[in-house]
């Protein structure tokens, strides 16, 4: 475990976009993410909420609540952080100022007292860390009420294709995010009162449940299981068909609504980016998730 770094010769922009793309491979897009975790990431001893690209960096994250101390906090509060817990960048803005002329260097406070023309004003990126607040042991936490929500319900239509698909995965709610697991056959669903409504619900489902469709013992898509590293190009393949044929799932139940097409293409339009020299790519997804879709609805036409 790494305590909390202010100083650091790794590439800043390289940290943002690595965690900005492990959120997009693991099927969530941190701008859009269809399920909501108690509002938006917050410092829990300052209150403030993240800005920027942190607050994107927070929401990719999986944990049930938007909670955030850094290490040194955690410490202050007689808390300790759970042992093997990976820490969170957190990025902003250091600046050094210095006379043109002279070439001293400067704090902002004497920089501002001088004309802008005789200051030099650099800006750099750097970045420190946190760590959610359920990874934090010893503390008893003091957390705001939260309103109640409307209970979860079902919608038959959704529901139905569970009950008559042939040999469904696991369907479990450990963590709060969403995957399908290959090597043990099952799913993983964050749970259904953190949805923004049931249709988001079943759309993220119907993605995951594509995804199980690819498995040797189903309809073996090679771009599922083969993970020897040797096509690239097969993790984005497999990404587009489990959304074109969660597309497929949410029409066909009547589910479909404008703030889900709206994310499926922003998850769409990223895989195609991926891919973009493919020609063939998106003619060759649809049918492989037509076929998905066919194997769960039981269509044999």
């Amino acid at each position: 475990m790494k305590r909390s770094k202010r100083n650091s010769g790794k590439d800043v922009y390289q940290i943002v976009n690595e965690r900005i793309m492990a959120s997009l491979e693991k099927g969530t897009i941190p701008w859009k993410r269809p399920w909501s975790i108690m509002g938006l990431p917050k410092n829990y001893l300052s209150g403030k909420v993240y800005k920027g690209i942190n607050l994107w960096l927070l929401l990719s994250c999986s944990y049930g609540n938007p909670y955030y101390l850094t290490f040194k906090q955690a410490e202050s509060l007689g808390g300790k952080v759970r042992k093997g817990t990976k820490s969170i960048p957190v990025v902003y803005w250091n600046f050094v100022f210095k006379h043109k002329e002279t070439g001293k260097k400067l704090t902002e406070q004497e920089a501002r007292k001088l004309p802008k023309g005789l200051v030099d004003r650099r800006a750099f990126l750097k970045y420190y860390n946190v760590f959610n607040i359920s990874d934090v042991e010893g503390v008893d936490w003091k957390l705001p009420e939260t309103s109640s929500k409307p209970s979860f319900k079902p919608i038959k239509a959704c529901e139905d294709i569970l009950k008559n698909a042939p040999d469904l995965p696991e369907i479990k709610y450990g963590e709060a995010q969403a995957y399908y697991y290959p090597a043990k056959d099952y799913i993983n669903m964050p749970a259904k009162e953190l949805f923004k409504s049931e249709g988001h619900y079943y759309q993220t489902l119907f993605h995951e449940l594509v995804h199980s469709t690819g498995h040797q013992k189903r309809l073996d898509r090679k771009e599922l299981w083969d993970t020897n590293g040797n096509d690239e190009s097969s993790y984005s393949r497999e990404e587009l068909t489990a959304e074109m044929g969660a597309s497929y799932l949410s029409n066909l139940c009547g589910i479909w609504e404008e703030a889900q097409q709206e994310n499926s293409s922003a998850y769409i339009q990223h895989w195609l980016g991926q891919l973009k020299k493919d020609k063939r790519l998106l003619v060759e997804s649809a049918a492989k998730a037509q076929k998905a879709v066919d194997y769960l609805t039981n269509r044999t036409d």
